[in-house]
């Protein structure tokens, strides 16, 4: 498992529909999706037994209405925001120690004329070596 897939599973877990952790799908497979991307890690340091770092988590939230992709970004960043971590904790090599979110935004309108908002979710990691 990897950060986003947790952060997917949160998502899922709170109710939110039609979420995807790898890809953006097709406007056919799915109209109004919710995308979970992660970035690689970035070690701030380092011991004998572990490694701490980060993970940057992009989810992008497709709607076909601007307003409803706005709100539907908003309530998934409270979400992962508010959450209690413990059960979404592990996530294969890493184990989430801390989570910071920025506030969603509108980052564009897609090819089919979707509606983009995004947000990020930084995840403080430990990596045991």
């Amino acid at each position: 498992m990897r950060c986003a897939d947790s952060i997917a599973k949160k998502l899922a877990d709170a109710h939110f529909s039609c979420y995807f952790s790898k890809v953006l799908p097709s406007t056919l497979d799915c109209p109004e999706p919710i995308v979970v991307l992660e970035g690689a890690f970035e070690r701030e340091s380092r011991t004998a037994e572990e490694e701490r770092g980060t993970v940057l988590v992009t989810v992008l939230v497709v709607r076909e209405a601007a307003a409803y992709a706005e709100d539907v970004a908003v309530a998934a960043e409270q979400a992962v925001r508010r959450t209690d971590w413990e059960p979404y904790a592990d996530s294969g090599h890493y184990r989430i120690v801390g989570i910071d979110t920025t506030a969603p935004s509108f980052k564009e309108r897609d090819s089919s004329g979707r509606y983009v908002w995004s947000f990020s979710v930084e995840c403080t990691v430990v990596r045991a070596l």
